[in-house]
């Protein structure tokens, strides 16, 4: 049984470090005139899907349509096509803190309008699983699907259930998502935890990443690249400090790595930083112990071995 698979490929959305005023108008974000002040928050483009026809646009929310276009460029920097990936041995997995705003947007509609104001597109929309089952559909996965909706460590609850279904065999690659979206009444939410701690700053964000067994990336001509693989060694906790995770020390990974806090998505887009970037290069393939900050008390750590591989930076 395998114990580590190779993380072919990862990429991020993450947002221009440009605060945006946010106040309670229901358009959430505002340019002037927020009653509360102005805020660090800070937004993703979404000119994108807002400049999809009006009819294409129907069938997609903002997170569904953006994860769309992120599985196609995550497929292009692994040399995989559609077709690669379809069938029942490759799944799809999304953490989030806060899941998607379509669920309160359907509360309102049924109180609105009641059962008649929901039709059959806009129920399943108003759901947390919606972008992971419209792309599942649309590329064609038919191994596991689940959408993560619990705490900040969401994307690396999904990260661990993607090495799971692994290591069980029920796949053999897994696309594992994270994401938050700052739609209505988030946006509200979130501006009052700013009002009440000024230096908090949050960020709308998706990142994607691919585990895979390591047989297939090696079949595409792909060495050298990152393993993970997760423990179950008790972590001592210690803030600043390197952690003990069993076998030799351990070197903390910092979730905001920006100063920004991405909510569910903080664990994979530092995840995508630490692969992307400076100790990539510093490490080479010395293997890289990660004391995930918060996981102390679930006895979960991260193992990744390290190698210089060319990915996307963002």
């Amino acid at each position: 049984m395998l114990d580590s698979f190779v993380i072919s490929a990862s990429c991020a959305d993450t947002p221009a470090p440009i605060p945006l005023p946010v106040g309670a108008p229901a358009s959430g974000l505002t340019s002037s005139g927020a009653p509360f002040g102005s805020f660090s928050l800070h937004g993703l483009n979404h000119s994108a899907f807002d400049a999809e026809a009006k009819r294409s646009r129907g069938r997609f929310t903002r997170p569904s349509f953006r994860l769309g276009q992120m599985i196609n460029r995550l497929l292009k920097q692994t040399g995989l096509t559609p077709d690669c990936i379809r069938g029942p041995r490759s799944g799809l997995v999304s953490g989030s803190q806060f899941g998607c705003a379509q669920v309160y947007d359907m509360h309102s509609r049924l109180r609105r309008f009641g059962p008649r104001g929901i039709d059959a597109v806009r129920f399943a929309q108003a759901t947390h699983n919606y972008p992971i089952s419209a792309a599942a559909i649309d590329f064609g996965l038919q191994g596991p699907c689940l959408a993560v909706v619990s705490t900040a460590l969401a994307g690396l609850d999904a990260l661990q259930c993607a090495f799971d279904w692994l290591r069980d065999d029920r796949c053999d690659r897994v696309l594992v998502a994270a994401y938050e979206d700052f739609a209505p009444p988030l946006t509200t939410h979130l501006a009052q935890r700013c009002r009440a701690n000024p230096t908090k700053s949050y960020g709308e964000a998706m990142v994607i990443v691919l585990l895979e067994r390591p047989a297939l990336a090696a079949a595409r001509g792909l060495e050298n690249l990152p393993m993970l693989s997760v423990s179950s060694a008790k972590m001592e906790s210690g803030p600043g400090k390197n952690q003990n995770l069993g076998q030799g020390q351990g070197t903390t990974l910092d979730l905001c790595p920006d100063g920004i806090d991405y909510l569910g998505a903080s664990g994979l887009v530092a995840l995508h930083h630490l692969l992307n970037r400076s100790l990539v290069q510093q490490r080479g393939a010395e293997p890289l112990r990660l004391h995930l900050p918060g996981l102390a008390t679930t006895g979960i750590g991260l193992t990744l071995t390290i190698a210089n591989h060319e990915m996307e930076l963002s």
